[in-house]
């Protein structure tokens, strides 16, 4: 008590774990993160100050009312938004913990750039009170050729997402870049339609806006405004806005029955897009991909494929790319040609040697027709210690061509320091460029043979420095000769 000077110290209760598994279920757990991090003892990967800004202006809808979650017939029309945020135990956080978070991420080539953004935002939402569970479902969007291939199918049926099963309302909140081809092909559409009847959906857009042309989620300008706080997408009403849409001409003749919002990961995005979701009478300014009632035309556009994709001449390529590329994705495509490439090097390569880089200038060149998936390796496979990206034949060469030797020494330098200890084939690879030997050099197996090419190309493009570079790059390319000769011919 106060006046005894006696103060008695109460906790909050745990919270509550997500559902016991089910078969095909996964909830992201308080702790569990989206994509693997990067390993303990590496810098910080590019950083991603708006996804957590972002992902809290979501604590507004802690306001939604019971009616916004039907559970009564009367209606509201604003909400103020609180000073602090409400307690635990409050109405408004006991009916928006009745929602369900969906996290569907796609997992296309140039989304690896923006894991560390999805780590981000997922660690951020998963911590407000205003869902019971969250789901993450991994959306494959590089080379799907129909529908059924784009998600685990049995694991949107058991988080009821399914077609048959619309189970607990849901907000569904789709993390991409748009730039897979499932997307110029419009394969999700049937399965946007079958969530936006029942839930509330809305896309966030990695890229900013001034670059949405790149994608293919083609959107416009709208004023939408809610049926009821809270409600599904199909409840949405639209008004025309007045401001011209760049791209008027690629929109579908018919009228959409459906609105998805699209925004960017910035808290003013968010907080535009909470306002019209408990909001009943004012009209709200919205990006919107619109989804047509009509089911008639399920003809999806083929996979196209772009005159660069043809041109098999790296000199070109290169060209292209610098041609259309920023300063800064250019220098980093020139030092990650020093590096066996996966996401993690590929942050590491920049944090470290060209911090004035972001997420966009490393995604623009994994979409830049220079960088190709290893076969094998599916999309959101990312370990550090393993190669999953490779530049196309003659790329790389041309690219350290271009490069500085105190920078492609920088790099080995690294790769030395942070893979070196987990790779036995990278290990010693920065005293190898300077004092190469052919006795020294990790001998070629199927297991290393994609770290001793890059080894090759280091020493080749280092070659001009001494005899002694020429001649190990020589024995190790016989190396690597004789290990392809030997192995066994597909049939």
């Amino acid at each position: 008590m106060p006046d005894a000077r006696t103060w008695l110290i109460t906790a909050a209760p745990a919270p509550t774990m997500p559902p016991t598994w089910r078969p095909g279920h996964r909830s992201l757990s308080l702790h569990e993160p989206v994509f693997v991090e990067v390993p303990e003892g590496w810098p910080a990967p590019l950083p991603t100050p708006a996804a957590e800004t972002s992902a809290a202006a979501l604590h507004t809808l802690i306001r939604l009312q019971p009616e916004a979650a039907g559970l009564t017939e009367q209606t509201a029309d604003a909400y103020t938004v609180p000073d602090s945020p409400p307690s635990p135990q409050s109405p408004a956080a006991t009916i928006a913990a009745q929602w369900e978070l969906v996290l569907v991420v796609d997992t296309g080539v140039s989304m690896a750039a923006w894991y560390p953004t999805v780590n981000a935002f997922a660690a951020t939402v998963r911590d407000l009170p205003l869902f019971s569970d969250t789901h993450v479902v991994k959306l494959r969007t590089h080379r799907p050729t129909t529908p059924q291939d784009l998600f685990d199918r049995d694991l949107l049926d058991a988080i009821g997402l399914g077609r048959s099963a619309p189970g607990t309302r849901k907000m569904v909140l789709i993390l991409t870049d748009g730039v897979g081809a499932a997307w110029k092909r419009r394969l999700l559409w049937p399965d946007l339609r079958t969530w936006a009847s029942s839930h509330t959906v809305a896309i966030l857009n990695v890229l900013p806006h001034y670059n949405w042309h790149l994608s293919g989620i083609r959107t416009r300008p709208l004023q939408l405004r809610t049926d009821h706080p809270g409600c599904a997408n199909q409840a949405l009403l639209a008004e025309p806005s007045h401001t011209p849409s760049l791209s008027d001409e690629l929109r579908p003749e018919q009228n959409a029955s459906l609105y998805i919002p699209v925004l960017e990961i910035r808290k003013r995005w968010l907080d535009q897009w909470a306002r019209l979701l408990m909001s009943q009478r004012l009209p709200v300014h919205q990006q919107v991909l619109e989804i047509p009632a009509d089911d008639a035309d399920e003809a999806y556009a083929p996979a196209s494929s772009s005159a660069g994709d043809l041109d098999t001449d790296p000199d070109r390529r290169i060209a292209d790319f610098q041609t259309a590329a920023s300063e800064n994705s250019f220098a980093l495509a020139v030092l990650l040609a020093a590096a066996p490439l996966n996401r993690h090097v590929m942050q590491l390569i920049a944090v470290e040697l060209l911090p004035e880089a972001d997420s966009g200038d490393l995604a623009a060149i994994l979409t830049s027709g220079l960088v190709t998936t290893i076969d094998g390796i599916q999309e959101h496979d990312d370990p550090f210690d393993a190669v999953t990206f490779d530049f196309l034949p003659g790329v790389r060469q041309r690219l350290l061509s271009l490069g500085e030797t105190r920078k492609t020494r920088k790099v080995a330098a690294l790769l030395d320091s942070y893979l070196g200890p987990h790779v036995p084939a990278v290990r010693g690879i920065a005293k190898r460029m300077r004092t190469p030997d052919p006795a020294s050099t990790p001998h070629p197996t199927p297991g290393n043979h994609r770290y001793s090419r890059v080894e090759l190309a280091l020493l080749t493009a280092l070659s001009g420095d001494s005899s002694e570079h020429r001649d190990t790059a020589q024995a190790l390319q016989i190396q690597l000769d004789a290990m392809h000769a030997t192995e066994p011919v597909a049939m």
